[in-house]
Parts: C-alpha cells; structure tokens; sequence
C-alpha cells in the first residue's frame, strides 16, 4: 500500500462515520402537516354535561425521527378565535377576556422538550403548554404510524384550565365549568 494511500484511510473513515451521522440527522426532516385530516379537539364539562369542541385553525413544525428522538422537536401554535363548540355562546364567551382573551393572547403553544419511546409505536411527549401567557409543563402519550413518507399520530392529555388563567372572576370555580379538560390531537403529516 502507498503511503499516499495509508494516509488516505483515515480520512476516508472519517467521511464515513460523518456521512452516518449525517444520514442519521437526515432522517428527521420536516413533515407537512394535512390541515384537512388533522384536529385538536377538547372535551369539557358544563352544569355537569359534557360538551366538545375543537380549534380548526393551527400550524405544526414537525421534525420527528423515531431513531433520532433527541433531535426530534414539535411546535404547535393555535389560532384560539378559531374555537368551535357548535355553541355560538359558549364559542363568543371563550374567546372572551375572562377565558382565553383571544384579542390579548391568540395563540396558544405546545412546544416540546424530550421525546421518549414507551413500546413499539407507542411514545411519550414532554412539553411546555402556554396558554394566557401561562407555562405549564405537559406529557402527551401519544401512537405513532409511519408509513413511507406519511405519518399519522393520536394523542390525549388531561389539563386543569385554572392551571393557565381560564376562566376569571366568577369562572374561577369550578363548579358551573369542570376544571379537567381533556385535549385529542389526530395530526397526519407528510414529508415532501
């Protein structure tokens, strides 16, 4: 061997531990959420009955890796006026400076920190969720299927609304409005 070559190889290992690494780092591009087959619905309590409602406008960065969670991030951002719980009432008081107070904060944010498989397919997402200018740290479970270039993930968390500030003044207490409040992602995305 050359001792042109002999020189070469270590180089040559280099690049190809790097173009490993590289591809490891590759593997998390960015995925494009489908609006139209995603939803971040809610599930609330009100004089004892249930209601739901979802907030059909939101936008996702989404950089996900199964084999590369530490790289992996997710950022959410919800258009709070675009709440609906097929109440026109109940959506008006929502968006309301004693709830939400969509004109002062409107948005809310899930912004992850770690990801962490819990079995196949199956994974747990820590997180701060800031609604009303409040920061509280959550966990989502949630499924996960990739197949190919399409994803579809299926989340649930349970939150406290006066955690955050929602509900002022007479909403405070929790007696006419239940303080659980449980939140249903469904989020398809795809890679380009």
């Amino acid at each position: 061997m050359s001792q042109m070559k002999r020189k070469m190889l270590p180089a040559l290992a280099l690049a190809t531990t790097l173009a490993g690494f590289s591809g490891a780092v590759h593997a998390a591009d960015p995925w494009v959420v489908e609006a139209n087959d995603s939803e971040i619905e809610f599930k609330g309590t009100q004089l004892g009955a249930e209601f739901e409602g979802e907030f059909k406008s939101f936008t996702a960065e989404i950089v996900f890796s199964p084999d590369d969670l530490a790289g992996s991030s997710v950022e959410v951002l919800i258009d709070i006026a675009s709440v609906d719980t097929e109440n026109g009432d109940r959506d008006s008081q929502i968006v309301s400076p004693d709830w939400f107070d969509a004109a002062q904060w409107p948005t809310a944010k899930f912004a992850t920190k770690s990801f962490s498989e819990i079995a196949p397919g199956k994974y747990e997402a820590v997180a701060d969720l800031t609604i009303r200018d409040v920061t509280r740290e959550v966990t989502l479970p949630f499924d996960l299927e990739i197949k190919g270039n399409e994803a579809e993930a299926k989340g649930t968390v349970t939150i406290n609304r006066t955690d955050f500030g929602v509900g002022q003044g007479q909403w405070a207490d929790t007696s006419q409005v239940g303080d659980p409040v449980t939140i249903e992602i469904e989020i398809e995305a795809k890679r380009p």
